[in-house]
């Protein structure tokens, strides 16, 4: 498949990173988590693509936007995880959640998102992070 980054120029935001190699690996190591989980982290963090002739760790670079999210805006992540955790118990009931988990799973993970980025610092602060993540991979769409 080819991109539409046409240099490395464009793809420089996914050369960089927030944190540092070791640091990543002390936060996945301190998770509270079975060794199975931060294995798969771990393999995620090693996914790479190459771009031309440029190697990219696009598994680091995801989980570097991620870790910077999580530590940013505590609340909407607590909130999104809370949602999830309410969504699970609501497909766990028999039949009524067969029907109404895909529903409510995925209203509930939007509320808890959203109450929990107002109380963090306002709707704009934390779109605007989340559009400026989100435009570093941008250089990775496929030519139209």
């Amino acid at each position: 498949m080819e991109c539409s980054a046409e240099s490395e120029k464009e793809i420089r935001d996914l050369l960089s990173f927030d944190f540092s190699e070791e640091l990543l690996k002390r936060r996945i190591g301190s998770l509270d988590i079975s060794a199975d989980a931060k294995s798969i982290i771990f393999t995620i963090a090693k996914t790479t693509i190459r771009v031309g002739s440029t190697v990219l760790n696009i598994g680091r670079k995801v989980l570097d936007v991620v870790t910077y999210i999580l530590g940013e805006f505590p609340m909407a992540s607590t909130g999104t995880v809370l949602g999830a955790v309410f969504s699970y118990l609501v497909t766990s009931i028999p039949v009524i959640g067969f029907v109404f988990g895909p529903f409510v799973g995925a209203l509930a993970i939007a509320l808890g998102f959203a109450m929990g980025a107002i109380q963090d610092l306002g709707n704009k602060a934390l779109e605007r992070r989340i559009q400026s993540s989100f435009a570093s991979f941008d250089a990775l769409k496929p030519r139209t």
